[in-house]
């Protein structure tokens, strides 16, 4: 949620927060991610390792969205949105070209590794929502959905991988309590599938919930933006961590 004294800059400045500006941070919590791993894995300057900690690393982030969206208004008012969701995405995009060029000059194995999960998340995720067939004219609504249900399969695909095929280990107690929960059924990687369906469960009730009703606004927007949020940052946090601290 904004805080108050950004909600009071936010009004002084006449900056009106829509359902699309709300939904178009949601890959900023992909950035949180990569910061904090980054923090974990690399020794860096002292002001950048306080600021990239979690929890401070979301303060961070959303520092730097609420001053972009002043900046934007200065140039080009009204168009916030989709500055904010080109610039997140083309953060990661450009951190993802750096880590893979990293790995592939190393010979590393958790670039195929990496690239098998992104992949299945996104095989997934696109089987998922044709199944689910969840419709709606407004396209913020659509693309924040299966956006959320992506960051949940991304999630658990990161995590099965780091724990099947790199040797990690799942350090939430919650996603470690269901992973141990379905190994009792004493089956290849059950553990791994229960985590998977609990995601997708997960992901689609919370769409199924707060998207697309007819009184949806950006308190909706936000709530199912950090749904989706909570599957983003820790999936993008296992991918960064894995290209920096797996042989």
């Amino acid at each position: 949620m904004i805080p108050a004294a950004v909600r009071q800059s936010l009004r002084r400045w006449e900056i009106g927060v829509t359902p699309a500006m709300v939904a178009s941070t949601f890959p900023w919590f992909g950035v949180v991610g990569a910061a904090y791993a980054t923090q974990q894995a690399v020794a860096l300057p002292r002001l950048l390792d306080l600021l990239f900690r979690s929890p401070a690393a979301y303060l961070t982030v959303g520092s730097v969205v609420v001053l972009l969206w002043f900046t934007v208004e200065r140039v080009r008012p009204g168009a916030q949105a989709p500055v904010t969701i080109v610039g997140g995405v083309a953060l990661l995009a450009i951190g993802a070209l750096a880590l893979a060029l990293d790995l592939f000059s190393r010979g590393s194995e958790v670039l195929l590794w990496n690239g098998v999960a992104v992949a299945f998340a996104l095989g997934a995720t696109a089987v998922v929502w044709g199944i689910y067939r969840w419709r709606d004219s407004d396209a913020v609504w659509v693309g924040l959905g299966s956006g959320v249900l992506f960051a949940h399969v991304l999630d658990a695909a990161t995590t099965g991988v780091g724990l099947a095929a790199l040797g990690t280990v799942e350090r939430n107690p919650i996603a470690a309590s269901i992973i141990a929960i379905g190994d009792t059924a004493a089956l290849a990687h059950s553990g791994i599938a229960v985590f998977l369906v609990v995601k997708i469960a997960v992901a689609l009730a919370a769409v199924s919930i707060l998207a697309g009703s007819a009184e949806s606004g950006r308190e909706e927007a936000a709530i199912l933006v950090v749904a989706g949020g909570v599957g983003l940052a820790p999936a993008v946090h296992n991918l960064v961590l894995f290209s920096l601290t797996v042989s």
